[in-house]
């Protein structure tokens, strides 16, 4: 069966035992929902006459772009639908989805498990190479430093080790950032484990968009405070109330964004509204959010002052807890759907 992508409008063909499955189109990468009837109307065959034998049938240019189908009859077959569907997935490199499945149960109490999310073999690479390669170079940077005092033309090899590791710690941040909100997402269908990314590169233009897009959320919800410590350049009381209800409309700004990615999810109405009805749950994770997240600052501390190395392993704990957060966040979604009224 054929039907045209509800998004960008290109026509795809897929075996007749997929309907009502979901896939994503190899063109604008959007899911779309295989309809459970026909919606491509096809021009009729023309009837064949004695004198002219029926022409063969010019295979259609988009038809090309995706996997060749089997014949209708085999197509009609549910186990050879099944092989057609698994070689299209293989065809299109991974964009057609499965048949939702079930979530994965927690084997342990969540106020425990949650604290497992990382423990897996996509977040421990992750945690590791994120935070072991950037203390690798800030080891050989004080490596050619002191090569430096002892052989000044060595500054070369200084400045150039220098520039690395800063740069690697600008990649670090940025993959962090979009890692935590690939992990909401994940946590928001479901999942209990860090997700894992080996089929997904992203670009450099991808990760600066999604930092700019964590940075406006952060600085929309902390306005109020930065526009009145510059106003009244004090520190007062009703600073740290705006500053700490900033803080507590960013996990539900952010999961807003982050699910429709956009960022007119951060219309006050929509966040507002969905705090509201889901108050008291709300409270219980922006408390989890301010208790875990006071190592942040601490880490950060560590890393630029002279305990750098100390500041690594800050660095990791960090990182370890952002994961847990982001899982926290998305699974807040995974549990409280219903109630947040995003299906308007």
């Amino acid at each position: 069966m054929k039907f045209a992508c509800e998004h960008c409008g290109r026509l795809l063909s897929v075996g007749a035992g997929q309907a009502g499955k979901k896939c994503r189109c190899p063109q604008c990468k959007e899911i779309v929902t295989i309809p459970t009837t026909v919606c491509d109307q096809v021009a009729a065959p023309a009837v064949p006459t004695a004198d002219k034998p029926p022409a063969a049938a010019k295979p259609s240019p988009r038809d090309s772009l995706l996997l060749d189908l089997p014949p209708a009859d085999a197509a009609a077959d549910p186990q050879a639908g099944e092989e057609a569907y698994e070689q299209m997935q293989a065809a299109q490199a991974g964009y057609l989805l499965k048949s939702p499945e079930e979530p994965p149960e927690r084997s342990l109490p969540w106020i425990l498990d949650i604290f497992l999310y990382p423990l897996n073999q996509p977040g421990m690479s992750i945690l590791v190479l994120s935070t072991g390669v950037p203390l690798v170079l800030r080891v050989l940077l004080r490596m050619s430093y002191a090569l430096f005092v002892a052989f000044p033309p060595a500054m070369i090899l200084w400045a150039i080790f220098w520039m690395i590791h800063w740069a690697a710690m600008l990649v670090f941040v940025l993959y962090a950032n979009w890692y935590m909100v690939e992990c909401i997402r994940d946590s928001a269908a479901g999942g209990i484990r860090a997700m894992n990314t080996a089929g997904m590169t992203p670009g450099f233009t991808e990760l600066f968009w999604q930092a700019f897009t964590s940075l406006v959320c952060g600085l929309a919800c902390m306005a109020p405070a930065i526009f009145y410590a510059a106003y009244c350049g004090t520190n007062d009381p009703l600073f740290w109330f705006l500053y700490g209800l900033g803080g507590f409309l960013f996990p539900m700004a952010l999961l807003a964004v982050t699910l429709f990615e956009s960022l007119r999810a951060l219309n006050p109405v929509l966040v507002l509204g969905s705090i509201f009805s889901t108050f008291l749950p709300y409270c219980l994770l922006v408390a989890f959010c301010y208790v875990l997240c006071l190592l942040v600052p601490v880490a950060l501390r560590r890393l630029i002052g002279e305990s750098c190395f100390l500041g690594y392993f800050l660095l990791f704990a960090a990182f370890y807890l952002l994961l847990i957060l982001a899982h926290l966040v998305g699974r807040f979604c995974w549990k409280y759907e219903g109630k947040l009224n995003w299906d308007a």
